[in-house]
């Protein structure tokens, strides 16, 4: 019986995924796939080149007082709009710094591409150009035939380098700016899938965990400013989506992490708690769900 684990975007909050993966370890529940979008795409990545949960903690730590690396030319770019009536401000912040982060503990393990990991992996894109899903994979799965413009059939590539890709899928809207990758135009993979379930069933999983962090509950505060504006515009926009994914899921995980704001650094240790005793206080469902 082979068990995929589907982790969910969210910002901050995707610090909650090291503790599930650390309580999984203790109660020997093996992982044989792996899916992540933003967040979860860390995450995931990190763990799939071969660091384990403790491993992960500190750079997660690490990466979370360098994610939000602010264009030092915004000032001007936000000056020059009065000026020429053009906006060419693409995001607040570029992600140059995550990616050089990643690239350089992707190297200490030896993978560059997403081609030199061995571990069954998955990290979901959307382009901006064509509105569909990029899925960047270690793993071949059979292709499917798709038109182009809108529709359900995503792309799959299975070359590109790690630390790109794993950018391109952290790339929220308005908050960070886009990443190009194979004349793709890339952004966060949470536009159209936050939760990748069915891709590990494609690539093979026959039961697959997912962590989200969506209760819909469309009533909680949010922050009065423009990224608390433009992240709660999403949860609005893609819940829907995200919960046709989730239904084909065996068994769904929510953590407990509501307090959290997207950039919020201060509660990493808080954080990972409570996706640690969200398994341990569910293990015998998630046993029942995945190992019968």
């Amino acid at each position: 019986m082979s068990i995929g684990l589907a982790l969910s975007g969210g910002g901050a909050k995707g610090a909650a995924h090291i503790g599930v993966l650390q309580a999984l370890k203790e109660e020997n529940i093996q992982i044989d796939y792996i899916s992540g979008t933003s967040s979860g795409s860390i995450v995931a990545s990190l763990y799939a080149v071969g660091y384990n949960p403790f491993n992960i903690y500190d750079l997660f730590d690490a990466y979370c007082s360098h994610i939000f690396d602010c264009d030092k030319k915004l000032p001007f770019r936000l000056a020059g709009t009065f000026f020429t009536g053009r906006v060419s401000i693409k995001g607040l912040a570029k992600g140059d710094k995550l990616e050089k982060f990643l690239k350089m503990y992707f190297a200490k393990k030896g993978v560059y591409d997403i081609s030199d990991v061995e571990f069954p992996l998955a990290i979901p894109t959307v382009d901006l150009t064509s509105g569909e899903e990029v899925y960047f994979l270690s793993k071949y799965i059979d292709g499917e035939s798709r038109s182009n413009g809108y529709d359900d059939l995503p792309s799959y590539i299975y070359s590109s380098n790690l630390a790109s890709i794993v950018r391109a899928s952290s790339s929220f809207p308005a908050v960070f700016e886009p990443k190009i990758i194979n004349s793709k135009v890339l952004v966060d993979g949470g536009v159209r899938v936050n939760t990748p379930v069915t891709i590990l069933r494609k690539m093979g999983a026959d039961k697959v965990l997912a962590v989200c962090f969506d209760k819909n509950d469309n009533c909680q505060s949010y922050t009065k400013n423009i990224i608390g504006i433009t992240l709660k515009t999403f949860d609005i926009m893609g819940h829907q989506i995200n919960e046709e994914e989730l239904l084909k899921a065996d068994y769904i995980l929510t953590p407990n992490v509501e307090d959290v704001g997207l950039l919020d650094c201060s509660k990493t240790r808080k954080i990972i708690n409570q996706g640690y005793y969200a398994v341990k206080n569910n293990i015998e469902k998630i046993r029942e769900k995945l190992l019968t």
